[in-house]
């Protein structure tokens, strides 16, 4: 963006007063911006920036730093956003290392890694990993964040960094190792002290914040690890004792030794170890809205076991797992009903509902796909309802082949071109291509498949 060229058409209501607001002070910021305009990039850390993309994170930043001062940064009025602005460039123009430095100053202020980084960064995160995920103007932003929480966080499988999956844990903190463990979070913290693993400048951190290196400390938390009684399992595991039981009865859940005189049989790494299978490369959910539910009720609702659901994700048949952010552990495993629905039900693993295929192919609302099917242009498969047993209408596999070699909708067309959809609709008014409409039906932004040249 030009910034310049956008002052410019701005000038004349400028200069006519039309523009006007209640003076304030004039801030750094609002100088080093001036100097900007008028005489290009200087030697400040941020003139080795696009002009926007430095303004624009010195707002972001300061967004953040607002925890400083209000619980709720979001509510600072629009007339005074300028001291964000300023806020984050008293940070931003002194280089990358005061910007690390103000990132662990607000992870020290109330609230911990299992609040997100999306509430420890408000905005910032949400903005650097999400909105300008491809935008190389914010990359050395992104990296300085990304960087951050790789050194600083205790991410494992079930967590995602800048909206990317955790794969392999990199750091343990001593609430996440107390809860990997079934070790008391104090007695471990005296056991780490005493140790190398964990340094004197984490060890003056809460729990949930005093990290070290997961791979250095494996052994020594292998050796450390005690069995537990059931209940402490279940407690680490954050799962219910009906849930727990019908696992052990399916199989999944097995003790470490099989003594009846013994109470304490169960190995919480064998927990921690189940979780972060399930959970990895799942999709972080702020609400479980639409198909999501519990792993537990998914499968209630469908009337199979338990187990035959957790062995289905674990064998990579069921994808679309859902990790919601404000449970731990086994309450956070949530599943997409339908896919579920699809490949475990008696209708078999090629059929979706009306309705998930819509929202598969873009098709926002249901009633548009119902019609094509009730007046013949597209086929559809009637199969029993697992959970009403009443006959009902399906897309088969081989009916959404048949839609596809006929249609194209936006969803569809843009990952077929490679394009936007605001690109496409441009590109089929240009050329006059209209939605499908047989004697004036609207079926929405549905096309032929035939009369969308290749060369759009």
């Amino acid at each position: 963006m030009d910034a310049a060229e956008q002052f410019r058409l701005l000038e004349d209501d400028i200069c006519a007063g039309v523009l006007t607001s209640s003076l304030r002070r004039i801030t750094p910021f609002d100088l080093w911006l001036d100097n900007r305009l008028a005489n290009g990039a200087g030697d400040n850390w941020l003139d080795g920036f696009p002009l926007h993309a430095a303004a624009n994170f010195c707002h972001l930043l300061g967004h953040a730093l607002m925890r400083h001062f209000t619980s709720a940064p979001s509510r600072v009025e629009k007339e005074d956003r300028w001291m964000q602005y300023e806020l984050g460039f008293a940070v931003a123009s002194k280089g990358e290392q005061a910007i690390r430095s103000a990132l662990q100053e607000l992870q020290e202020l109330p609230g911990g890694p299992s609040d997100g980084p999306k509430k420890i960064f408000p905005l910032l995160y949400d903005r650097l990993a999400r909105d300008y995920a491809g935008t190389p103007d914010y990359q050395d932003f992104r990296r300085i964040l990304r960087e951050h929480l790789q050194e600083t966080w205790p991410l494992g499988p079930g967590d995602d960094i800048m909206g990317e999956p955790v794969s392999e844990r990199r750091l343990h903190s001593i609430k996440t190792a107390s809860r990997a463990t079934g070790i008391d979070a104090r007695r471990l913290r005296k056991m780490l002290e005493s140790s190398p693993i964990l340094s004197k400048e984490m060890a003056s951190r809460p729990d949930a914040w005093a990290v070290f290196d997961a791979t250095l400390a494996e052994d020594f938390l292998s050796s450390a690890t005690e069995l537990v009684d059931a209940k402490t399992f279940q407690e680490t595991m954050g799962i219910s004792r009906s849930q727990f039981d019908l696992l052990v009865e399916d199989g999944v859940l097995a003790p470490a030794i099989d003594t009846p005189e013994v109470k304490a049989v169960w190995d919480p790494r064998e927990g921690n170890t189940l979780i972060e299978r399930l959970l990895r490369g799942a999709i972080l959910l702020r609400q479980a809205q639409h198909s999501w539910c519990h792993l537990s009720k998914s499968a209630a609702r469908l009337k199979i076991r338990q187990g035959a659901l957790v062995r289905a994700i674990l064998e990579g048949q069921i994808r679309r797992v859902g990790n919601h952010a404000d449970f731990d552990g086994f309450a956070a495993i949530y599943v997409d009903h339908d896919e579920v629905v699809a490949l475990l039900s008696d209708q078999g693993a090629s059929a979706l509902t009306i309705e998930r295929f819509a929202k598969s192919v873009g098709i926002g609302n249901p009633t548009i796909l119902k019609r094509l099917i009730t007046d013949g242009h597209t086929p559809y498969t009637e199969l029993r309802n697992p959970r009403t047993h009443t006959l009902q209408a399906y897309i088969a596999e081989t009916d959404a082949a048949e839609f596809h070699t006929r249609f194209f909708t936006l969803r569809t067309m843009s990952l077929h071109f490679g394009m936007s959809w605001q690109q496409l609709s441009s590109r089929l008014r240009a050329r006059g291509i209209q939605p499908f409409s047989p004697e004036g039906a609207d079926f929405g932004s549905l096309y032929l498949r035939s009369e969308v040249p290749e060369d759009l």
